[in-house]
Order: C-alpha cells, then sequence, then structure tokens
C-alpha cells in the first residue's frame, strides 16, 4: 500500500496526539504543546495516510533566517511500523527542508535507539554532537544531521522577456 504524506493542520491533533501517546512512554509532547506547534506556524507536521493503523507524523522546524532545520519529532504507531512510513516522513522533510532552502537536517536521537539510528543511518544523517543527561532519565541525546542538496534556482538571462 503506497504511503502518501501530507502537511496537517489542527484537525489532525487528535490523530497526531494519539500517534505520539501510542509511540513513546516517556518524553512525549503534551496535547497542549502539540496544539500549539500546529497553530504556531514554525513548525510544520508532515502526516502519513493510506496505511494501516494511525500511520505516523513528523514534526519539522525552521527558525527564520536559519539553514538549518529540525526534525522536533517522528513517531509512528506501533499497528503502522514496517510499511514504510518513517522512510516516507523522513523524505519528504528532506525534500521540504531543502525546498525551504536549508542546507542542513538536524535531529536528537536517544543514544539505546538503534532501530531509529539505523532509519537514519540510511538517510545520510552524521553524528554533529552529544548531549549528555538530555532526557528526563538522563539518557545522551545524539545530535544527527544531514546535508541536503538545495534545489537550484533557474537562471534567467538578462535578454530573456519576462
Amino acid at each position: 500500500m503506497p504511503v502518501t504524506i501530507g502537511e496537517a493542520g489542527l484537525k489532525d491533533l487528535d490523530r497526531i496526539d494519539r500517534i505520539e501517546a501510542a509511540s513513546f512512554d516517556a518524553d512525549r509532547f503534551a496535547r497542549r504543546n502539540l496544539s500549539r506547534m500546529l497553530a504556531g506556524g514554525r513548525t510544520r507536521f508532515l502526516l502519513a495516510g493510506d496505511v494501516v493503523g494511525e500511520g505516523g507524523y513528523l514534526a519539522l522546524s525552521f527558525r527564520t533566517g536559519s539553514r538549518v532545520a529540525r526534525i522536533y519529532s517522528l513517531a509512528v504507531d506501533p499497528a503502522s511500523r514496517r510499511q514504510g512510513i518513517a522512510e516516507a516522513l523522513l523524505d519528504a522533510a528532506k525534500s521540504r527542508a531543502a525546498a525551504q532552502g536549508c542546507r542542513v537536517l538536524r535531529l536528537e536521537v536517544r543514544a539505546s535507539n538503534s532501530a531509529a539510528r539505523k532509519l537514519y543511518d540510511r538517510h545520510g544523517f552524521r553524528l554533529h554532537d552529544e548531549r549528555i543527561a538530555y532526557y528526563e532519565d538522563g539518557e545522551t541525546a545524539l545530535v544527527l544531521e544531514a546535508p541536503l542538496e538545495v534545489p537550484a534556482s533557474p537562471v534567467i538571462a538578462e535578454h530573456d522577456p519576462l
């Protein structure tokens, strides 16, 4: 079954909150925070559709003037795993960040999360930094980043009519 990716809005809050709750035991976003992020405009939520279960989401944040985009969260409902959702969400995030002129995509991941680390490695993420005792339980976060290929702008010759 193909995975389609679309941008989420406040209408998708219930679904995103269910995915978040099913995916994380600790260090999860409170519903209030998800709502604020969905409404704020700085963070875009990508939502996977056409899948079994709730699917998955990715929260992608942009800072004005920065060439670095940040993945705040990537979550896939347990019933929706092994359908290529995380891969599709990462591909979409890389494309959207590059289209915004970003040159780097960055994220944090638990040092012990070997499945996520393998996924990110396949997508070109490499170790950038470590954050000691980053998570509530004191675990270290690995800061990973991947370079992005920014699409070339069309070149218009001076003599071409507009």
